[in-house]
């Protein structure tokens, strides 16, 4: 695994941001985004479930037995699915990476330094401020780098997962080929998108789906389980509000060894 650059607050930083990388990222926008992403997913007694429930549902049959294993999410945020496999497999070595320190500093936090986070729910219509207690993951680790250049070695990881992150992707291809590059043989990757792409480039690349599958194909990929139409939806305020999200949900293996 390549060192990091450095350390900022103890999460290692595999690629250095600039300045105007970082004010042109609404995700280190600590007060807003981070705020919303922790209580989406670290406050499930606000909404009186998991809200993206049916990610871990959709992943369930397919990382059943990670006990011993290199486990690694990309665009893991506030480290909700990361840290849920990270104390199920005590075992294994898991790492999160994120393009935000801000997101990464939160979910450091939460599921490594085990602090007690208080959330303000006021703005989303709620009277209340809620605490939710962290845990202390020895197996668990956190650090900034971008899905199209990991820092880890070629064939060192057995699970790779991510939601919500293709479709965010500069270079959508080189993050899949990074995944397919980390990945040991037979080794699993677990990915979830709404397929809200940013560019027209990019809707012409990778829309319809069948694009992306051709794609996986090509890179080396054998697809196990593929899944259209999951509806996910994400609450907003007290008022019931919600964003709907259709998603596109796949299970690869990637091809090679026994």
């Amino acid at each position: 695994m390549k060192p990091p650059i450095h350390y900022r607050k103890q999460i290692p930083l595999f690629y250095e941001k600039s300045e105007a990388e970082y004010r042109k990222d609404p995700y280190e926008r600590y007060d807003g985004m981070v705020t919303k992403q922790s209580v989406i997913h670290l406050a499930d007694e606000v909404w009186k479930n998991y809200p993206m429930q049916a990610v871990f549902d959709f992943a369930e049959n397919h990382c059943a037995d990670y006990s011993e294993h290199n486990i690694l999410e990309l665009g893991c945020g506030v480290g909700r699915w990361i840290g849920t496999l990270a104390r199920r497999f005590p075992n294994s070595r898991c790492w999160g990476i994120d393009y935000s320190y801000q997101m990464l500093r939160r979910a450091s936090e939460f599921w490594v330094e085990g602090k007690e986070i208080l959330m303000d729910l006021t703005r989303r219509g709620f009277a209340e401020r809620l605490t939710v207690q962290g845990h202390q993951l020895q197996n668990l680790q956190f650090g900034l780098a971008k899905a199209e250049s990991l820092p880890f070695d070629s064939e060192s990881q057995d699970l790779v997962l991510n939601s919500f992150l293709l479709d965010r992707l500069q270079e959508p291809s080189k993050g899949l080929l990074e995944m397919h590059r980390v990945l040991k043989p037979k080794g699993k990757l677990i990915l979830v998108t709404p397929l809200n792409f940013y560019t027209a480039a990019q809707w012409e690349a990778f829309y319809p789906p069948v694009k992306l599958s051709l794609l996986l194909a090509k890179i080396g990929f054998d697809i196990l389980d593929w899944q259209e139409e999951m509806v996910i939806q994400e609450p907003m305020d007290f008022h019931g509000n919600v964003v709907t999200w259709k998603c596109l949900g796949f299970v690869a293996v990637k091809s090679g060894g026994n």
